[in-house]
């Protein structure tokens, strides 16, 4: 095994380690930093668009009784935080791909926000408490103004979005 016998130039060596490792870092940093940051977002074809009534805070759609709520919002001067929860009665919770989507009310364009699931305490059915969704980004390249606060749920081809009546200033 002639081959492994090789002499290694031990500065070639650290500066390529040293390179990679940055590159590796940069990497990482730019994958980490765009789950903080908006997303423009368009209406696809089929998506469907409605709200929740003020008083029942549910919407009858074809597929069953969508119920959404924001439990917290908050801004300050660097990031937005919204937490809350949405689910479609009569459908099992096999995915949950769910978004917040942010519309400017002046200028009609909309910013997606990712979300996470959680457990959400405010819900009293322990079947629905899986719905929860959080989100937190950075307000970097989100102009200001007042938006109004959506819920996008995906499910398999169609897209479902839900004006939830809240808006804030940003």
């Amino acid at each position: 095994m002639e081959f492994l016998n090789i002499e290694i130039n031990e500065k070639i060596f650290i500066k390529i380690l040293v390179i990679s490792i940055a590159l590796v870092i940069t990497y990482m940093a730019f994958t980490m930093s765009s789950l903080l940051i908006f997303k423009s977002y368009t209406l696809g074809p089929n998506t469907s668009v409605t709200s929740i009534e003020p008083e029942h805070s549910t919407e009858f759609v074809p597929e069953g009784k969508i119920s959404a709520h924001i439990d917290l919002l908050e801004v300050d001067s660097k990031k937005i935080e919204i937490a809350g929860w949405m689910f479609v009665e009569g459908q099992e919770l096999k995915t949950f791909n769910s978004s917040f989507v942010l519309k400017n009310q002046e200028t009609g364009k909309m910013y997606l926000m990712r979300t996470q699931m959680e457990d959400n305490i405010n819900l009293v059915d322990e079947e629905h408490k899986p719905y929860g969704i959080h989100a937190q980004c950075l307000l970097f390249g989100i102009p200001k103004g007042r938006y109004d606060i959506y819920v996008l749920y995906r499910n398999n081809d169609e897209d479902m979005l839900v004006n939830t009546l809240i808006w804030k200033d940003i």
